[in-house]
Parts: C-alpha cells; structure tokens; sequence
C-alpha cells in the first residue's frame, strides 16, 4: 500500500530504516480529521444544506482511527521512529492514539526515540 501525498508531510526519513514523525504536525492533522468527522455528522443525508449557495463538500475523510491504522502500516518494516516536537501530545485522546501506536512499532522490533526539546533564542542567549 503505498502513503498518500498529505501523510507524507509527516514523515522525514533521518537515514535507513529511520523515520521522523512531528508531533505538531500530527496534532494538527489529528485535529483536522475530529473537526471534519464532527462537521459530516450535522450534514443531513443528501448533502441538503447550503451556505451562501454553495452545497457542503462531499470529502470522503477517513477517521482518526483509520489514520493511525495506515500510519502503523506504514511504519511497518521500519528500525527506528524518532518523535520531534512532544510538547503537542498534551491531548489525552491524541497521547493515547500515539501510545498505541509506539506500542504496535516496538511489538514488530521497532525503536523509538524522543528528541530534546530545542532551545529557544532566548535560552540561549
């Protein structure tokens, strides 16, 4: 199964076998896709609601979940996952999806890493 365009922008490969996840962009996407899944709930069946004219758009998205299910898949076969940016894990529901998902990752043989927090101009001045 190959990655979508848009899942691409959160991975980096950092060398062979190794990949690079950000968390803020994680954040962002994961919220994106609550928003979106909340949003297709109020639409009524038919797509009869219209704003300024305009029908409501006929996205397909795919849920939470099933991001981090493909995530995982795409994951797989990979040594070595470094996190970036954990400051944006704070979401109790976003931690626990990304605990899963390291869990599956160190299951199949997996190492995860965590990089330090970077300093900012004004520590280190």
């Amino acid at each position: 199964m190959g990655m979508k365009r848009r899942d691409f922008l959160f991975l980096a490969q950092a060398g062979e076998g190794c990949v690079r996840l950000s968390c803020e962009q994680l954040y962002m996407h994961y919220r994106d896709l609550e928003r979106a899944v909340a949003s297709a709930a109020k639409v009524t069946p038919g797509g009869a609601e219209w704003w300024a004219g305009e029908p409501e758009s006929a996205l397909a998205l795919e849920s939470p979940e099933e991001f981090f299910r493909r995530l995982g898949e795409t994951l797989r076969g990979k040594r070595r996952l470094e996190l970036t940016d954990l400051e944006w894990l704070a979401d109790s529901r976003l931690r626990q999806e990304v605990g899963d998902l390291l869990d599956e990752f160190r299951a199949g043989g997996g190492k995860v890493a965590f990089a330090a927090p970077a300093q900012s101009a004004e520590a280190s001045t």
